[in-house]
């Protein structure tokens, strides 16, 4: 039998308690959950396929179909609004209501998972263990860190790495040495997670340039104009990109530093002409800026000094 306290993804446990209760009665189908929410028959396939969320008053509804008490409902309401939430800090405070359940069977591995994208120089450390011969020494290893972390900073993220199945301790050498054990993305509020785990990084990239040498680092910076179908082959050459990288310093025989590279493709204006959506039409400050633009002059077409956008330090 489906146990609700067993998930932390609605839409995983909608579709695996649908299923049970279907293969037992038949007349149990989307069109009867439809007819009980008040939407056609296609909307509860959108909403397993991730294509629809759930507003309040459909939780109300779907928690007296598949729940069986108030403590059930109440854990339901909280899964949805974990994995509906905007921010980090929602998902956090709505995973704490979840585990704090009694019945809860995920507690650990969800708050790790967590905690992991909560700081960035969790990644940092788990890459210096692979050539730092880390025995205990947090202090040192934290100075190891740019910029540095405290000893107690370090010693958590040992024990986090440890409990992610992330690092373990060579018996032979006394030394840590990275495994396969993975962060899970299957939670759709991971993605606020990963989301304040990348600006932490962006931060920590700002403060680069002040930090370390040109010769110690390549920071540039590249704007410019596309079209829809370029901008979707650029995203293929990143993550092409990506995949050439971690091929190239997966075959580095000796690492001694850890390093950063961020990437970011993202608009910097609006779509011309923009896009009609649903018969809505976008009134565009236009008539006087599009006549303006007529008269702009060969000359005025000239290149600036810095060109482009395009900049490098």
């Amino acid at each position: 039998m489906i146990n609700i306290f067993e998930y932390l993804n609605y839409r995983e446990f909608l579709k695996d308690a649908y299923e049970e209760r279907h293969a037992s009665d038949w007349r149990f189908s989307h069109r009867f959950i439809a007819e009980k929410a008040g939407f056609d028959s296609s909307m509860f396939n959108k909403i397993l396929q991730g294509k629809r969320n759930l507003t309040d008053r459909i939780v109300d509804v779907f928690a007296s179909i598949f729940c069986s008490d108030e403590r059930e409902k109440a854990y339901f309401a909280n899964m949805v609004a974990f994995n509906q939430a905007k921010t980090h800090t929602e998902s956090r405070q709505f995973l704490e209501k979840l585990v704090a359940s009694k019945e809860c069977k995920v507690e650990n591995l969800a708050k790790d998972q967590f905690e992991y994208f909560d700081h960035w120089y969790h990644a940092v450390v788990r890459e210096l263990v692979t050539f730092y011969p880390y025995v205990g020494d947090d202090a040192a290893l934290g100075l190891m860190v740019r910029p540095p972390i405290s000893a107690s900073q370090v010693k958590s993220s040992i024990a986090l790495l440890e409990r992610l199945s992330m690092i373990k301790k060579n018996e032979q050498t006394g030394f840590y040495e990275q495994t396969q054990g993975l962060v899970s993305s299957g939670f759709e509020s991971y993605n606020t997670a990963v989301n304040a785990y990348i600006q932490q990084n962006l931060d920590v990239a700002q403060t680069a340039m002040d930090r370390f040498d040109r010769g110690e680092r390549n920071l540039s910076t590249l704007a410019f104009g596309c079209d829809e179908a370029t901008y979707k082959e650029l995203v293929e050459m990143v993550r092409r990109f990506r995949r050439e990288v971690l091929a190239k310093v997966g075959a580095c025989q000796k690492p001694n530093r850890v390093f950063q590279l961020g990437m970011q493709l993202f608009p910097l204006s609006d779509p011309y002409p923009p896009p009609q959506r649903r018969g809505r039409k976008r009134r565009i400050r236009g008539a006087e800026i599009q006549n303006a633009s007529r008269e702009i002059t060969d000359e005025s077409r000239e290149p600036a000094e810095v060109q482009g956008g395009n900049h490098e330090n």
